[in-house]
């Protein structure tokens, strides 16, 4: 199976993997032939890119990090936690946010948090998905599918999956990495109280609708902090998910000095903690993979040069160089184009990955250099040092 855009689908397409909606529920299962209907049904719900299969990869298996029925719990109780407050406290979005701190101080809002059967459930999931994690050797790369809009739940799973994994390198240990998958899928909770078609504009935002998405931080911490089940480390992940190496991350501007995020490591004043260090790269990662309102999804490899450009500054740097040992640049099932050498301009399928280079795939060659099947061969990266390749969707 391999990944292409919506817009290159064609009815009769075997579906490679299964769509799962932001409710948690299958939309369209894997196996399923598409049709016109189907196709356009994707298109419509914001979807960009799909997984399918064909006579030339059926041997190519995409893994999910996480098992299906654990995805789809761990959106499903997301969901229902964003809307308590929604549901119940619908004036506050009109609220300023001194007003709406008060209004969580209340206790209605924590009431109904830790009331919630769905609150319950996320904590005995994030020891599932710590368990998963802990039993893969490497992460897949690739995250949910998610939609131009609305992808709130399915990052927050995939900021989960990919801190957990980085901080298992750090050598965190069992307990922590719990708390940590906690405080990772209830990062962006914040959002909860705030317009979500600010998030959703495919336009330049004002400065006072910068300013009122950087609460996001705050607005979570504070509806998270005394809440039975949630503990300190998890709240103060969510409060300090954007904060920068150099000081001008939000919402308290803390430092980070690139060290590595052990689990040991001096606590300083005014400085990040180190997890929330790994969550801020895994945070990253997600969005710059992840289609927006405005603007399509990066490739994986795009992804990594984007925030190599950052690393010191904005990101911890030991933090970055343990994810480039965590996910490959170019994930299996990824299409890439061949960008020197003879075969210029071909393009193929990653089929396999190289342990020892992660960035050196196997790629599978399927089309010339006018997009025209041939027969497929491979070519191993690792051994064939002077070709180089690009992630592309097709």
């Amino acid at each position: 199976m391999y990944r292409i855009s919506i817009d290159s689908l064609r009815p009769d397409i075997i579906l490679g993997k299964a769509i799962i909606n932001d409710s948690g529920a299958i939309l369209l299962n894997k196996g399923v032939k598409l049709t016109e209907f189907y196709i356009q049904t994707l298109v419509k719900l914001g979807y960009d890119s799909v997984f399918i299969e064909d006579e030339d990869t059926t041997d190519i298996i995409v893994e999910d990090d996480i098992k299906e029925q654990t995805r789809r719990k761990a959106i499903k109780h997301i969901r229902a936690l964003f809307s308590i407050p929604i549901e119940n406290v619908k004036e506050v979005k009109r609220f300023t946010i001194n007003e709406i701190n008060k209004e969580i101080e209340k206790g209605r809002i924590k009431e109904k948090f830790s009331n919630s059967k769905s609150l319950k459930n996320i904590a005995s999931l994030s020891s599932e998905i710590v368990d998963e994690i802990l039993d893969s050797k490497m992460l897949s790369g690739l995250v949910s599918f998610k939609r131009k809009s609305d992808f709130t739940y399915k990052h927050c799973v995939d900021v989960t999956v990919l801190s957990i994994a980085i901080a298992d390198k750090f050598l965190y240990d069992r307990d922590k990495l719990t708390e940590l998958a906690k405080g990772c899928m209830l990062h962006d909770i914040g959002r909860m109280l705030i317009d979500k078609n600010l998030y959703e504009e495919p336009r330049k935002l004002t400065n006072e609708e910068l300013e009122l998405i950087k609460t996001h931080p705050t607005i979570g911490h504070i509806t998270l902090k005394d809440v039975a089940g949630i503990g300190i480390l998890a709240s103060h992940i969510v409060y300090q998910h954007h904060e920068q190496q150099n000081g001008l991350g939000y919402p308290r501007g803390l430092k980070g000095d690139n060290s590595m995020p052990l689990p040991r490591k001096e606590l300083k004043k005014n400085f990040i903690m180190p997890l929330a260090e790994i969550v801020y790269a895994a945070n990253m990662y997600d969005a710059l993979v992840s289609p927006r309102a405005y603007r399509s999804a990066y490739t994986p490899d795009q992804a990594f040069f984007i925030m190599k450009r950052l690393a010191g500054t904005h990101i911890n740097k030991e933090v970055l160089k343990m994810m480039f040992e965590v996910i490959p640049a170019f994930p299996v099932g990824t299409t890439v184009m061949i960008t020197t050498g003879k075969f210029k301009n071909y393009i193929g399928v990653v089929s396999r990955i190289n342990k020892e280079n992660l960035s050196r795939p196997i790629v599978r060659v399927m089309f010339n250099e006018n997009r025209k099947k041939i027969d497929p061969f491979e070519i191993n990266l690792l051994s064939n040092q002077h070709l180089n390749i690009m992630g592309i969707l097709l």
